[in-house]
């Protein structure tokens, strides 16, 4: 028996003149995901600086008004700032900012005071002479923030300083349990620089444990890391506990 002849294949071609848009079209996905990114920063930026406080509302029609825009991007700003936890979604509810928990503050900075103290043994031992440059650099600029007041961009470029610390101790594993610890109080300790005498005092303690980097005293370098941060967490308790004590200060 013959077989069947092969049945003729379909020739087709991708032509892309097919798909042809508009120059408006085309620019509108990078038009909104700038939006978006602005205001995910912006909202981001006002919890952190505490002018959205811990428990407040986020009533979607005001925050519209306030940056002219509509629903859409701002429910996926808030989608982003949850995922950091920053705010937390309530169905058929309005969003608020999420509260801080003082006990679990608290429990978290007891580790992070230990983990400074070895990433800080294992930094100056390995930190190479590009690396004390670029750290020294990062050090100048955030006196010179302090020195004019910039608070929210002393604040992050102080996270950066702490982050390239624990980076050059070469240990993975310490990295990332610094970097899920850090996220967790990344805005109560925020609220430290609230207190300018505390500010203050921070500087100071940047100054002593980079002099002690500089001349390559591990132990020395790791004590005073550890214990900047100690005296960070103390502050960053003593803030909340005046905050629930006077909610008229808060915000």
């Amino acid at each position: 028996m013959t077989p069947p002849a092969p049945r003729p294949r379909l020739k087709t071609r991708f032509k892309p003149a097919r798909l042809k848009l508009s120059s408006d079209h085309s620019k509108r996905p990078l038009d909104r995901l700038s939006l978006h990114d602005q205001l995910v920063a912006r909202v981001r930026e006002m919890i952190v600086d505490g002018e959205l406080a811990a428990g407040a509302a986020l009533p979607e029609r005001m925050l519209c008004e306030t940056f002219g825009v509509s629903r859409t991007p701002l429910r996926e700003a808030f989608k982003i700032l949850a995922a950091e936890g920053l705010i937390e979604l309530r169905p058929h509810r309005t969003p608020v900012v999420t509260p801080i928990d003082a006990r679990e503050i608290a429990e978290i900075f007891d580790v992070m005071v230990s983990l400074d103290a070895t990433a800080g043994r294992a930094a100056a031992a390995r930190a190479t002479a590009d690396d004390l440059a670029r750290l020294d650099a990062m050090h100048a600029e955030l006196v010179a923030l302090h020195r004019v007041a910039e608070r929210a961009a002393y604040f992050r470029l102080n996270q950066q300083i702490h982050a390239e610390i624990t980076k050059l101790a070469g240990n993975a594993v310490l990295l990332n349990m610094w970097s899920t610890l850090h996220a967790s109080v990344f805005r109560a300790r925020a609220v430290a620089n609230y207190d300018a005498r505390r500010w203050d005092e921070s500087i100071g303690e940047h100054e002593a444990f980079m002099a002690l980097l500089r001349a390559r005293d591990g132990d020395g370098f790791a004590e005073a890391l550890s214990e900047h941060t100690r005296k960070t967490g103390d502050s960053v308790l003593q803030m909340l506990d005046q905050a629930r004590l006077d909610p008229a200060k808060d915000g």
